[in-house]
């Protein structure tokens, strides 16, 4: 709801930015047009003006300084017509009402001086066209307008709908995240505080009592020690702030000593765990990250085998290629796209962030790591890295 609500208002400001945009730029369209027929309008008159004036005076010329009614009538009905009204009269006489009265008719008064007498001419011409062009320029901007907001408004919501999505799934994804983590975190935090309660409950108990509490306390204590560091890694790796120690080493090395590290582990599971690479397989990167990357996949594989594990490493094209196979029960098709996310459990224990940190190392190293094959035999997870530079 809060995440709609930030929606709309995005919309509203945009609509309501582009709004002012638009009435500006329409107000500024129109006032130039306005101004630019005005202009038009006012040049025309002015050269009907000097072409009546010129005509006048070539008349007066012809009739030696004098000026009669009927030359001048004449003179004035050539350039008159509906449109384009034209007075002339003697400048001490009053003008006609006509002129003072019209609202639609724009006027060029010109004095001129015809002969021995002075004259005042007005040549008009009539706004109707113009007032028509304006009027059909506003109606266009009065329906181009809102319809322009309409649509922004439409797109303008897809577009923050789109673009605040993985904002949506980042704080869905938090809270998810959260809610897990406490949950895994009570687990063992649980289990510790029975303990103690029962321990210091009874003051009969024996050494071997107090052994068998130790060790139940000792084992949770791990779990929450691996699990507060998986989430710290996790967090450091989100935020941007787990550089990478950039070194040269051999990955069929750390593969072996990873091996050897988790056999008792195995064992205590009744699984074995075969080991077998290729020899100088140089990479560039953090040796340790790479080391927790490969234990954290051979665990998974040794809680979910039936009887063994086997690790490979491989040179491919320019690539190193990190094979463990277990032969358990495979992945549930439905967690197959799934078990790379934090805090899904495919079967088995553990926080479910094992395989998510895997993922991680491998694709900060520029490398991959999916699930290649899982089926009734068992399943194939493959990591690939990039070859080092010699």
């Amino acid at each position: 709801m809060r995440l709609q609500s930030i929606r709309v208002r995005l919309t509203a400001w945009y609509c309501v930015v582009l709004a002012t945009v638009l009435v500006a730029a329409g107000a500024l369209s129109y006032g130039v047009m306005k101004r630019q027929l005005r202009r038009d309008a006012d040049r025309a008159l002015a050269a009907t003006s000097r072409q009546i004036a010129a005509t006048l005076r070539d008349e007066v010329e012809e009739q030696h300084g004098l000026l009669p009614q009927r030359a001048a009538d004449e003179v004035l009905n050539e350039f008159r017509d509906k449109e384009h009204p034209i007075f002339l009269w003697s400048a001490a006489a009053t003008p006609p009402m006509s002129i003072k009265s019209s609202t639609h008719v724009r006027f060029n008064v010109t004095p001129l001086r015809l002969g021995n007498a002075d004259y005042v001419l007005a040549a008009g011409q009539s706004l109707t066209a113009q007032e028509e062009t304006l009027a059909e320029l506003r109606r266009a901007m009065l329906l181009t307008i809102p319809l322009a907001l309409l649509i922004a408004a439409g797109g303008g919501y897809l577009l923050a709908r789109k673009s605040l999505e993985p904002v949506e799934e980042a704080f869905a994804s938090q809270r998810r995240f959260m809610a897990e983590a406490s949950h895994e975190l009570r687990t063992p935090v649980a289990i510790l505080q029975g303990e103690l309660e029962v321990t210091l409950s009874r003051e009969d108990r024996d050494a071997r009592d107090y052994r068998e509490s130790l060790q139940i306390m000792e084992k949770s204590v791990r779990r929450l020690t691996r699990i507060v560091r998986d989430l710290f890694l996790l967090a450091r790796g989100d935020a941007g702030q787990s550089p990478l120690r950039d070194e040269r080493f051999y990955l069929d090395e750390v593969a072996a000593q990873t091996v050897r590290g988790l056999r008792t582990l195995a064992a205590d599971c009744g699984v074995t765990v075969r080991e077998e690479h290729e020899s100088d397989l140089a990479v560039r990167g953090d040796e340790d990250l790479v080391q927790r990357m490969i234990a954290n996949l051979v665990e998974n594989a040794i809680k979910h085998a039936r009887a063994e594990v086997s690790v490979r490493c491989l040179a491919r094209d320019r690539e190193r290629r990190i094979e463990v196979r277990d032969d358990g029960r495979g992945v549930a098709p439905e967690l197959r796209d799934k078990i790379f996310e934090r805090f899904v459990h495919a079967g088995g224990a553990g926080a479910g962030l094992g395989l998510p940190i895997a993922r991680w190392i491998a694709e900060a190293h520029g490398g991959t790591l999916r699930l290649e094959s899982s089926g009734a035999d068992g399943s194939l997870f493959v990591v690939t890295l990039p070859v080092a530079a010699r």
